[in-house]
């Protein structure tokens, strides 16, 4: 009795000490396979002004490393403006078809970026960038992959001092460092976890995984 007790305990310590990763539904994505993805203008949720044209520079190198051809971000947006399309919440309501009648790409991807933005936290201050980005097939309008990112960056603060003439450094100094973060290298930082295993999206065609990559989904 005492001998099953003991197994049953480590057994039990086992399968405490692993983790399961929730499989991500890629059932629709591997019945399509697409090879080519235009990418639209953002839709911006924040109160960045500037932070759709930010983020929209930093899109198309880690979708091209996954290995995936992706129509020029800015030759799209001037082909959609001359159609009349300019306005990016406009444009995502758009049916799936429609781009590929403009494009003929085999799939486009919607991005929404839902925070870009500088919180403070008593003495320092953290930039959040944070996006949610859907692919959709553009002949069914079918939905082939969706995942949300965020990615986090500490300013900083100034060394620590003692006093309230040292308080005050320190708060001035968050300020100072966020208001001077580079918000470019932080959404590079979360479109390339986006599109990476265990969440992102399989290797395409043009990638050496391609098809081999299954197990790491």
């Amino acid at each position: 009795m005492r001998k099953w007790c003991i197994l049953l305990i480590l057994a039990a310590a086992l399968l405490a000490g692993c983790t399961v990763r929730p499989k991500v539904d890629l059932d629709a994505f591997y019945a399509h396979r697409p090879r080519s993805i235009v990418v639209v203008p953002v839709v911006n949720e924040s109160p960045e002004v500037s932070a759709s044209s930010v983020f929209i520079s930093t899109i198309t190198k880690p979708l091209a490393e996954r290995g995936y051809y992706v129509f020029p971000v800015y030759l799209t947006d001037l082909i959609l403006q001359d159609f009349g399309l300019v306005e990016a919440g406009h444009i995502h309501q758009l049916p799936a078809g429609r781009f590929y009648e403009l494009f003929g790409a085999d799939a486009v991807l919607l991005v929404t970026i839902k925070d870009w933005s500088t919180k403070y936290l008593l003495l320092a201050s953290v930039v959040v960038v944070e996006m949610e980005y859907v692919l959709k097939d553009t002949k069914t309008g079918m939905v082939l992959w969706q995942n949300k990112q965020t990615y986090t960056h500490d300013s900083g603060t100034a060394p620590g001092s003692s006093g309230l003439a040292g308080l005050v450094a320190m708060a001035v100094s968050a300020a100072v460092n966020a208001i001077f973060t580079d918000y470019l290298p932080l959404a590079r930082q979360a479109n390339y976890l986006a599109f990476q295993p265990p969440k992102g999206l399989p290797a395409g065609p043009y990638h050496r995984d391609f098809g081999r990559d299954q197990d790491k989904f």
